[in-house]
């Protein structure tokens, strides 16, 4: 791959998806590309562009998303998000008036993947919050793949190093092998295909908005504009989580600091 060719597929993906990969990750971008090719009997990267460029070959497109994108999570990943709510509810509740007003609390998962962060969303709030308020979760990500999982809520048994006993036997249909997430909390959470880029579409603003371990795919231009986007549609006194690996400091947005990796409207 040379480096037109590096620089023509990193355009595209930052073009659409707002996904950045740097001059030191083009032999990541390469090794990507190539198992696109192989996948598509092809052998020129100039043809396979031309491909990802052609409007009638969407389909494509979200294939090279898929595969550029690593969809890795698990249940209850930084544990320290979810230690946050269960021990600050009360006050959460208290500054945000409009969740025992509204008798409801709505939750965004920006970037849910497989979907394991919102179950685990659902799972903790159904544990904790009183039961006359409706728990509402979207869970948003960019790659198609990933929402089919998610849509399904069929876990190897990997899950029993993640999730506690308990939580398992209440939550989850063990069969064979496998572990399904029961109906109690599907019916809180709905997924959808998002792109961050796209203009929000919410007619009501958000409790608590989810956006962990995927601004590391971004540039700080990007970034600035994203975390602004959030805080439009966040409620005030409404929260937002981004991961323990990322950084909002150096960008300018309104949100104030609570602690580390947590921030308030």
């Amino acid at each position: 791959m040379t480096n037109i060719e590096f620089s023509l597929f990193r355009k595209l993906l930052y073009s659409e998806y707002g996904i950045y990969f740097e001059d030191s990750k083009k032999n990541i971008l390469k090794i990507k590309v190539d198992k696109l090719l192989r996948m598509n009997n092809m052998d020129s990267y100039k043809d396979y562009y031309e491909l990802l460029k052609n409007p009638a070959e969407k389909k494509h497109l979200i294939d090279f998303l898929n595969i550029m994108t690593v969809n890795k999570t698990n249940f209850f990943r930084e544990k320290k998000h979810f230690d946050f709510i269960k021990e600050e509810l009360s006050k959460i509740i208290q500054k945000n008036s409009s969740i025992l007003k509204e008798k409801k609390i709505r939750i965004w998962s920006s970037a849910s993947s497989t979907g394991e962060e919102a179950y685990s969303i659902a799972i903790l709030l159904n544990e904790i919050m009183p039961q006359n308020i409706t728990i509402k979760i979207l869970g948003t990500d960019i790659s198609q793949r990933a929402l089919k999982i998610a849509l399904k809520g069929r876990y190897s048994s990997i899950i029993k190093k993640q999730i506690p006993n308990y939580y398992l036997q209440k939550y989850f249909i063990k069969i064979g092998e496998e572990y399904i997430v029961k109906d109690i909390l599907k019916k809180m959470v709905r997924f959808r295909v998002f792109n961050l880029k796209d203009k929000f579409p919410f007619k009501n603003k958000i409790d608590i908005i989810f956006c962990r371990n995927v601004m590391i795919y971004f540039d700080d231009i990007f970034k600035e504009e994203l975390i602004n986007k959030f805080y439009e549609v966040t409620k005030k006194k409404g929260l937002l989580f981004i991961g323990h690996s990322e950084t909002i400091r150096n960008l300018k947005h309104k949100y104030k600091y609570i602690e580390p990796t947590i921030y308030i409207k």
